[in-house]
């Protein structure tokens, strides 16, 4: 409907537009002048009314202006607050934005309020954080001191004299770690004045100033270790807190009880007693700690009487051992002579990293052994490459770091200017170090070679590692029973134990032998001799030296896979006649047979008598062709711990390619490095402790003088196979000993014993491993290679007499006597999923004779034995002959008659039947015979 004034409607269009825009607006408590919220007609209708009251000033008379009808008067009412409401709306946005516009800038007063205000709220933030760092940084420092102990003069004199302390199992100490030169403690007054002055003056030259931190230097120093670069800050009394008290560990930790304890001794204890300590104290490389001990090792001479310039280069060598050390390795030229070369060769692990020999060295190595530099061992070692060397050379960074040391004295106006000049012009002898100086026995070397790995993996350098093994007050605490290696020990002072003993040219028992014994439980060595009558320093530790196992490797190669993957059980028949190989390689190398080719036996019959041709034909089932049958027999080995096998294409360090992927290499041990007796004990100690394999460990924990543990040794461990598996083969190795060539390694006490023989060719290597249910032990015999003769020639490798691997079960078997003496009897324990079955030992069928055998579950044989036994003749005495009678015709002057009696014959007893025992060296079984007596 249409408004009376056109005005109305053009106001009504712009407040419904503003209401849909700005819906908030129409809620603005803005206030506004009421009339311009009024519509024109309103307007104009209170204009004619003061018009109209104007002339009488009475009272107004209002005129209404009226609809003409209801409907009409309700709709205009309505628009008519409908429009006022939207006018306000619109109004009050308009108002509202001129508002934002025109805003008036705060004042300067007010401007300087809020800043006022932003500035305490900084303050208060920084100092909330200020106070949080400080809680955090005091809560870390009382963390850091919460094990700090007491310190005194006393104290630091015991640790001063203190090495590190090897211990066996049961507590008590077997020695203390070799060092080339024993830490020698002197007083201060036996030290040289210029070593004294040139420590402090490199190391710590406000030393006699200080109260025992140099807060100065500490600061730069931890600025250095937030930028994650190490930086010295360490005062002297400092380093002789983190030598005897802490650690060397770069850290904040480490510092806060080196700053502590800095402090406290500077409280009890003189300036010169704390450099006393300290220079008794301070690592000087190459395994020499102290002032004294690196004047005889670097100068032969006391530390009283050091020269100024060999003080300087002594106090030099602090900054870095490894390299300001006075003397260097380097390799062989080929131009040496034996004097360039005598008492300065020096020798290394293959494994420390260094490069193998190259042809110059190959060749010189030949000439050391003609000069009689090295030994036979050492000899040995460096042909197989297991051992390098280097001579020992002037090292040029000493002597610059020398002159720096000097300069800093004469800058400290210590020393004069005629006292530098001739330091520096000083002709300084440095003393080699004598390759016969260091003698240690086969368990203190392992134990010294784990020790330090183990410390390495903790991220310590090797020089760091062996420092602190030497002198870092250490208690190892090993596995070694010392009444097991005594039993070891006495064995092997028997010559009469080693067939064809001999003494070399170089006074070096020959054949050689090691020995280990295990609990396999633990993989604790509890027992180990790597070698007879070693007297030289480089020994060698057979026990841990790689050796062609032989006929030894059966069980872990072919007999455990076969018996694993279920291809056979032990009464599987097998023809141990020479031929019928299924693949073509074997049919190539055909080996001969160990057995006479009997014919068909059971496998169980087969490895007692470790016959090659059946251990071949029982490889061949492993796989469907030659390479999936070695990958089997390499996981099997691998998996048992025999880390030295080599695989496909691996070089030796002369780069020629060696592989052990051959059935002779994996069935009959013609292996291209070897195994170690060590692997070889722990291999079968698999099978004792129910197929699950335990690294073998020789400490289980290593610990600081005062108790605080640095490592706890945990043996890796992992299934090779199922304890049923495991029991199978431990039974057929029991055959070997009852009813094989393994006799010798049996037990006077009963307690059953498990093993295998093994031989090389000519029986030039010769084992037996085994183990009972308390151990299991490795025992190896053989000659050195490379030995030389009393005439200079090289001595050729022997043949093991007394029947090869016969004398290794014999050696075995006495070790194993002794250690065994007073342990009760025990047997293997069988699970639960094993029967036994009596069956033939020949055949393998059932019988209702013969031996008792080990089957899975499932797997006993079904087939009867074809063996008949024979007729059982009479065993009994034969009778007694009857008496003869006689008569005679006397001659001469008379006659006469007579009678006579013949002698009785006896009966002597028949054979009867071998025993069981015997039923594996012959199959034709004597039958029992009787011989009737005769009278005479």
């Amino acid at each position: 409907m249409k408004k009376e004034n056109p005005e109305d409607n053009k106001i009504r269009r712009r407040v419904v537009s503003s209401n849909k825009k700005n819906n908030n607006s129409s809620n603005d408590n803005t206030s506004f002048d009421k009339n311009n919220l009024k519509l024109p007609s309103e307007r104009q209708r209170e204009k004619n009314q003061r018009k109209a009251k104007s002339p009488s000033q009475g009272s107004p008379t209002r005129k209404s202006t009226k609809s003409t009808n209801t409907s009409s008067k309700t709709r205009a009412v309505n628009a008519s607050q409908n429009e006022s409401s939207g006018v306000k709306s619109l109004l009050g946005s308009r108002k509202n934005n001129d508002n934002k516009k025109n805003t008036k800038t705060p004042s300067k007063a007010a401007r300087r309020k809020m800043r006022s205000k932003r500035k305490k709220k900084i303050i208060g933030t920084l100092i909330a954080l200020l106070i949080i760092i400080f809680a955090s940084v005091l809560g870390f420092v009382f963390a850091s001191l919460k094990d700090v102990k007491p310190v005194n003069e006393a104290l630091l004199d015991k640790l001063t004299h203190q090495t590190t302390t090897i211990k066996y199992a049961n507590g008590e100490t077997m020695s203390t770690a070799p060092t080339l030169y024993k830490k020698s403690p002197v007083p201060l007054s036996d030290i040289s004045p210029y070593l004294r002055k040139a420590i402090v003056s490199i190391e710590d030259e406000r030393f006699y100033s200080h109260g025992g931190v140099d807060y100065w230097g500490l600061g730069r120093s931890i600025v250095k270790t937030l930028l994650g670069r190490t930086q010295g800050g360490s005062t002297i009394t400092m380093q002789v807190s983190k030598v005897l008290l802490t650690s060397s560990d770069q850290t904040f930790s480490r510092k806060i009880k080196d700053i502590y304890y800095a402090l406290e001794m500077s409280k009890t204890i003189s300036k010169d007693k704390i450099l006393e300590i300290y220079l008794n104290n301070y690592f000087v490389g190459k395994g020499l700690v102290g002032a004294e001990s690196g004047a005889m090792g670097y100068f032969d001479k006391h530390s009283k009487d050091l020269t100024l310039g060999e003080a300087a280069m002594l106090a030099g060598v602090t900054r870095n051992p490894s390299k300001y050390a006075p003397y260097i390795t380097a390799r062989i030229t080929g131009n040496e002579t034996k004097n360039d070369l005598d008492h300065k060769l020096l020798y290394f692990q293959a494994s420390d990293g260094l490069q193998a020999a190259n042809k110059v060295e190959k060749d010189m190595i030949e000439k050391l052994y003609e000069w009689d530099l090295v030994d036979d061992d050492t000899y040995k070692q460096l042909k197989s490459g297991d051992l390098v060397f280097r001579k020992a050379i002037n090292n040029p960074d000493a002597k610059t770091r020398q002159e720096i040391v000097l300069a800093k004295m004469k800058e400290l106006n210590v020393i004069s200017d005629k006292e530098y000049v001739t330091a520096l012009k000083e002709n300084i002898n440095i003393r080699f170090p004598d390759s016969n100086e260091k003698i240690a026995n086969s368990v203190e070397s392992l134990i010294e070679y784990d020790v330090i790995d183990a410390l390495m993996e903790q991220g310590k350098t090797e020089e760091e590692a062996r420092n602190m093994y030497y002198n870092g007050g250490l208690i190892i605490n090993t596995t070694i029973d010392p009444k097991i290696q005594q039993s070891i020990e006495e064995e092997y002072e028997k010559n009469s134990n080693f067939p064809n003993h001999t003494i070399t040219s170089s006074g070096l028992s020959q054949p050689q032998s090691a020995s280990v014994i295990i609990d396999y439980r633990t993989g604790n060595i509890k027992g180990l001799i790597g070698g007879r009558n070693i007297k030289a320093r480089k020994t060698l530790n057979r026990a841990i030296t790689p050796y062609q196992p032989g006929s030894a490797i059966k069980p872990l190669s072919v007999y455990a896979a076969a018996i694993d993957t279920q291809k056979v059980t032990q009464s599987t028949l097998i023809s141990d006649v020479r031929g019928g190989y299924r693949f073509s390689e074997n049919r190539a190398d055909n080996p001969e047979t160990t057995t006479q080719g009997y014919g068909s036996m059971s496998i169980r019959h087969g490895l007692a008598l470790s016959s090659n041709t059946i251990a071949y034909k029982v490889g061949e089932l492993l796989g469907p062709t030659y390479d999936d049958a070695i990958d089997v027999m390499m996981d099997y080995l691998r998996n048992f711990g025999l880390t030295t096998i080599l695989d496909f294409k691996e070089e030796n360090k002369a780069g020629l390619q060696r592989s052990d992927r051959h059935f002779n290499s994996l069935v009959l041990g013609g292996l291209t490095k070897g195994v170690t007796p060590l692997q070889m004990a722990a291999a079968f100690g698999t099978l004792a402790n129910g197929g699950v394999y335990v690294e073998p460990e020789i400490f289980t924990t290593i610990t600081t003088y005062n108790g605080e543990m640095i490592i706890k040794n945990t043996p890796q461990t992992h299934k090779v196979v199922d304890p049923e598996v495991a029991y199978v083969l431990t039974d057929m190795l029991k055959a070997v000993v009852t009813e094989g060539i393994g006799k010798n390694a049996s037990l006077y006490s009963g307690i059953p014993v498990a093993g295998k023989t093994g031989s090389t060719n000519s029986y030039l290597d010769t084992w037996f491993v085994g183990y009972t249910p308390y151990y299991v032990g490795s025992t190896y015999i053989g000659d050195d290679a490379g030995t030389k003769n009393e005439d200079g020639t090289i001595m050729k490798r022997r043949a093991i007499e007394g029947g090869g691997s016969m004398s290794a079960a014999k050696l075995w078997g006495k070790i194993m006597n002794k250690v065994h003496q007073n342990l009760e009897y025990k047997n293997f324990v069988k699970p639960d999923k094993v029967y036994m079955t009596t069956i033939n030992p020949i055949d393998g069928g059932r019988s209702s004779y013969g031996v008792l055998a080990a089957f899975i579950e499932g797997t006993s044989p079904d087939r009867y034995s074809y063996y008949v036994q024979p007729t059982r003749r009479s065993t009994t005495q034969g009778t007694t002959g009857q008496t003869g009678t006689g008569s005679g015709t006397g001659t001469g002057t008379g006659t006469g008659t007579g009678t006579g009696t013949g002698s009785r014959g006896s009966g002597s007893y028949g054979q009867g039947y071998n025993t069981q025992q015997n039923y594996n060296t012959q199959r034709n079984y004597n039958q029992g015979s009787y011989n009737q007596g005769a009278g005479n």
